[in-house]
């Protein structure tokens, strides 16, 4: 199972952001000195004839500009709002019992448990950027858990591998709200 989700994790992030900026990988061919299209508005979906692209909105209103509120790198398109308030609620149990006992080393291996559970799931649902941050904190309390220390290594080698920055340590997203 957690082949399958490294594996689908790698497409997913590599097909999801892929449209950034392309002029950086374009290549000229044959000897065309036309001058280059005017640019066009920022708030116009433009789509090569060569895009393979097959769910861009056909409104450009469905795709607005980023505010600043938004990420500078928006999250994958891939990405699917799931139900994590079950999680999220065993996350703030254990932060309360983590906070009631710092020292006790069962507490802080449920919370770190909490965290790399949310954090899988969201790994599926394709929101590396709030998976990283819930690794990020498990892997605080308990460097040696393998499987999230691989998946998380496995996240940011991704990012580097399409030019992408991941989210800085404590700027990652929540998780997507679902409705």
């Amino acid at each position: 199972m957690k082949k399958i989700v490294i594996l689908s994790l790698s497409a997913l992030i590599l097909a999801g952001c892929s449209g950034g900026d392309n002029n950086a990988n374009r290549q000229t061919v044959g000897t065309n000195t036309a001058p280059p299209p005017a640019a066009a508005p920022n708030n116009t979906l433009v789509v090569s004839s060569h895009s393979t692209d097959k769910n861009a909105p056909e409104n450009p209103k469905q795709n607005p500009p980023l505010s600043a509120e938004q990420p500078s790198q928006p999250a994958s398109p891939n990405a699917k709002p799931i139900d994590v308030s079950e999680m999220t609620s065993k996350i703030e149990k254990a932060q309360k019992e983590f906070k009631a006992k710092p020292a006790d080393a069962k507490t802080k291996e449920n919370l770190a448990a909490a965290y790399f559970e949310r954090a899988f799931a969201l790994t599926e649902a394709a929101q590396y950027r709030s998976a990283l941050g819930d690794f990020r904190k498990g892997l605080k309390l308990d460097p040696n858990n393998k499987e999230a220390k691989q998946m998380h290594d496995q996240i940011i080698s991704i990012f580097e591998s399409i030019g992408r920055e991941p989210p800085k340590e404590g700027e990652e997203p929540p998780p997507l709200p679902f409705k």
